[in-house]
């Protein structure tokens, strides 16, 4: 395997979309590029080379962007060595993690880009031909797989058909619903979760790969709202339950989106809003811009008091747990004119 590859800004990316004359190939058994983001998690990206190592499907390869400190890297580097040249390291500087996927694609040679995060473990032998089979389907351009929190775990939604209907859609303030565990397949879905789903690659070019700027949160919009405006007669996103990860949510390293701040958790909301849904949903957007800013000031603190605490926060110190936690939020809600303030008068980064 090669270990050398250092990552450069991808160059075969562009803006161009393809006419409708253009038509999507059938691929029965397409070329599949498992592409992995890695951050000081070495040890677990080793795990899914092994699951993938015993795939029955043979035309694939994986592409790992490697992020880590020179330590972890060299720490692990001997282990990685023993794989074949199916598997291809890309070391890279830490990048965001929207710029990592653009980075890693550029280096894929499949015909569809499978994408798997550096926590999650793929269940099953059959995981990258379940993706595969879809694309025999000319029309077929992404496919989301199911994700389990335990093997051999049953859908636990109290309202099945009502799971079944939200999967992979958004809500009115554009927020991505997953239920990503159902059983049941289903077409033409809005959006795809970023692990455990699959592209054709070349519709990633065509749409210019994943708005580089933002720092995690809605990360995977920035391109299914493109395709949803862009997107030629039948084409669709779907849902398959059959190719199944197991998250594991319990794994140090990585970018530590559970150890985030609650400032900086908003922030990442309002960069979201600002650089994104207003750019594909602007009559939306700024016809109900307060409305936006307290969805998603209520949706970070409610994301923050689930992942994380307020054992850091200097109003505990003073006034005690729940009286410095009502501080601190209101703290945070003082600022939020500021905040929108500054994304309003600031240009978008291109």
């Amino acid at each position: 395997m090669d270990l050398n590859i250092t990552a450069k800004a991808p160059t075969t990316q562009s803006n161009s979309v393809g006419t409708e004359e253009d038509l999507n190939p059938s691929l029965p058994d397409p070329f599949m590029s498992v592409l992995i983001r890695s951050y000081n998690r070495l040890p677990h990206v080793l795990e899914i080379l092994e699951v993938c190592m015993t795939q029955e499907y043979d035309s694939f390869e994986v592409i790992v962007v490697e992020q880590s400190t020179p330590a972890h890297w060299e720490s692990h580097r001997a282990a990685l060595e023993r794989f074949d040249s199916r598997v291809r390291v890309v070391r890279s500087k830490r990048l965001r993690p929207p710029e990592a996927r653009n980075v890693g694609v550029a280096y894929c040679r499949g015909d569809v880009v499978l994408f798997i995060d550096d926590d999650d473990l793929p269940v099953g032998s059959n995981w990258i031909s379940a993706h595969a089979k879809n694309y025999a389907d000319p029309l077929c351009i992404g496919v989301g797989g199911r994700q389990v929190h335990q093997i051999n775990e049953k859908p636990h939604y109290r309202d099945m058909e009502r799971a079944y209907k939200r999967c992979l859609t958004r809500s009115f303030f554009l927020r991505g619903r997953k239920y990503i565990g159902i059983n049941r397949v289903k077409k033409h879905v809005q959006w795809l979760h970023g692990t455990n789903c699959s592209l054709r690659k070349s519709t990633i070019i065509n749409l210019g790969g994943w708005y580089p700027h933002l720092n995690a949160r809605g990360e995977e919009h920035s391109l299914f709202y493109k395709f949803q405006k862009t997107k030629k007669p039948g084409e669709y996103l779907m849902f398959d339950p059959q190719p199944k990860i197991l998250r594991r949510f319990d794994i140090t390293g990585g970018v530590e989106r559970h150890t985030m701040s609650f400032h900086t958790i908003l922030i990442d909301r309002m960069q979201y809003y600002h650089w994104v849904v207003a750019e594909y949903f602007p009559l939306r957007f700024y016809g109900l811009y307060p409305f936006f800013l307290l969805y998603g000031f209520d949706f970070s603190l409610r994301y923050y008091r689930h992942n994380s605490s307020f054992t850091d926060v200097f109003w505990i110190h003073i006034f005690g747990q729940k009286s410095g936690q009502h501080l601190y939020i209101l703290q945070e809600l003082a600022k939020l004119p500021i905040m929108a303030l500054r994304f309003l008068v600031t240009r978008k980064p291109v």
